[in-house]
């Protein structure tokens, strides 16, 4: 774990983002911003838990410029009773204790262990972007989540890094930095919320690359020396890309190509090409075959996992109607017996599926975009 403090510069009270949602969202991310200078205006020892992403981890980086915290790495979205034990054995009780979840810890599998921070009198804050349960954010101390403003296809496009940086930002760190972290986080989690130079893109994939490495407890600091270190960046982000060109190339020999009117659809085997807890992950896999079948007519890539259906969905396919989340939502609602969860936004998004039920799911899927 690492203490991080940032100076306090004067606040620029222009939004990294200027759209209606932004909007919508700002009173609360100022809430939470009050709420965080007056816990280090306290003294109050302050826990970040971010989540092992691009996106956790840029959202970590916006709040160390203007917060003291002590930080440790996540690698589960789910915050479990073993996560809380932990926890509430290190943190100091001196002053009533803060936790702050970043992009995890907001679904119903991570209630029991929020149960017990708040039973031991410690302070909750989640900040997340996957679709929320109200357990979670009914016994939270404060929430920020861009589902409780948006309809779902939209919600999630606005990360939990972006969410973190606005908060910094009110709280007094610089619009550009902020900026930055932002970028990093919507690029590494395919938001088309800001658009990324090449750099952030770069960086996301070097930070996702160093967090699938690293286990519980892996700092910021760490993280940050890398980023600086142009050598060491170049090449870790050359070891990254190598990693999933090889995954790809794998996926690729046996994909075949099916047609609905004018729609190609490939379904991905990516069980052949991913090593659980190794680089790259099912998702990466499946944005990298997506790129490379880059065309103008309608494109949907399936990449079906042991339990899961990662969908990526290309402009041309978006605007005949196709839409991941819209799919997403849907098949909950016909498959409950097999469909665990879901979502995403237009052109991206997931399923959970239960074991041995993906092919079917993906099927029902094919034929929901032939009625399209």
């Amino acid at each position: 774990m690492e203490t991080s403090l940032g100076e306090l510069v004067s606040i620029d009270t222009k939004p990294i983002v200027e759209d209606e949602l932004t909007k919508k969202m700002m009173p609360k991310a100022r809430q939470l911003a009050a709420m965080l200078k007056e816990a280090k205006a306290r003294g109050r020892y302050i826990l970040l838990r971010f989540h092992h992403d691009a996106d956790g981890i840029s959202g970590a980086f916006a709040l160390s410029e203007v917060l003291r915290f002590f930080s440790a790495q996540q690698n589960s979205a789910v915050y479990s009773v073993k996560d809380a034990i932990r926890d509430l054995n290190n943190i100091s009780y001196e002053e009533k204790p803060l936790v702050v979840l970043l992009d995890f810890g907001m679904n119903k599998e991570s209630l029991e262990g929020l149960k017990l921070l708040k039973a031991a009198g410690v302070g909750l804050i989640l900040i997340d972007h996957h679709p929320p349960s109200d357990e979670a954010t009914g016994i939270a101390d404060f929430f920020l989540t861009p589902w409780e403003f948006a309809e779902g296809k939209d919600a999630s496009r606005y990360v939990a890094g972006y969410l973190a940086s606005e908060v910094a930002r009110e709280m007094g760190a610089s619009t550009d930095r902020c900026g930055t972290y932002a970028k990093i986080a919507c690029t590494g989690d395919k938001s088309t919320v800001l658009e990324a130079g090449d750099r952030e893109r770069k960086s996301a994939l070097v930070l996702d690359y160093l967090a699938a490495h690293s286990g519980y407890g892996n700092n910021l600091r760490f993280y940050k020396s890398v980023l600086e270190n142009s050598e060491l960046f170049d090449s870790i982000y050359l070891q990254a890309d190598e990693k999933i060109d090889e995954a790809a190339d794998k996926v690729m020999r046996t994909m075949k190509e099916r047609k609905m009117g004018d729609v190609s659809i490939y379904v991905l085997d990516l069980e052949k090409a991913v090593k659980k807890g190794e680089f790259p992950n099912r998702s990466k896999i499946a944005s990298k075959v997506f790129e490379r079948l880059k065309r103008d007519t309608p494109l949907v890539v399936f990449g079906a996992g042991e339990q899961t259906v990662i969908m990526r969905i290309n402009d041309a396919a978006h605007a005949k109607g196709i839409v991941a989340g819209s799919i997403a939502q849907k098949i909950l609602e016909i498959m409950p017996d097999f469909a665990e969860s879901g979502g995403g936004h237009g052109k991206a998004g997931a399923i959970r599926v239960k074991k041995g039920f993906v092919g079917a799911v993906v099927e029902e899927i094919v034929k929901m975009i032939g009625m399209i």
